[in-house]
């Protein structure tokens, strides 16, 4: 059965780019609230404010190891920045729904504001993207994907 999913795609060095910056991103965020927020409480609500967005020192570290995770998937390629981009970025699209859902009450723990989720969203739509299009295969295992 053949996947439907395009492999070798003309656009994936662009595609790999972009998940590499949106895992830059999420590392640049999660350093700079883990400063700003280093002496208060990890799970504090409404302790800090980076780039526009509500944090904490636990919401910054959660930040730094997806954007860890996700850099060095990109480093490695072969196909590990596929399944780093697909299943980090629906993890920050999941975890981005459930604190939407609780932005205004105490279980609220890792300082979301409704600025961060659209961010994680966004961070997480471009990876899921990326991830679809980035899978590559020696040229004789590819199948053509347009009709």
């Amino acid at each position: 059965m053949a996947s439907h999913m395009p492999v070798n795609h003309p656009l994936r060095p662009i595609y790999r780019i972009v998940g590499g910056l949106s895992g830059l991103y999420m590392i640049v965020f999660g350093v700079l609230g883990a400063i700003t927020t280093g002496g208060e409480p990890p799970l504090g609500i409404g302790v800090g404010e980076v780039l526009g967005q509500g944090t904490n020192l636990a919401n910054s570290l959660f930040a730094i190891v997806i954007g860890a995770l996700v850099v060095l998937g990109t480093v490695i390629g072969r196909n590990a920045d596929t399944l780093a981009f697909t299943y980090l970025g629906w993890a920050l699209l999941v975890v981005g729904m459930f604190f939407l859902a609780v932005v205004r009450t105490d279980a609220n723990v890792l300082n979301h504001t409704v600025n961060t989720t659209i961010v994680w969203f966004v961070v997480g739509t471009l990876l899921i993207t990326a991830g679809l299009y980035a899978r590559s295969a020696p040229a004789g295992r590819a199948v053509a994907t347009s009709h």
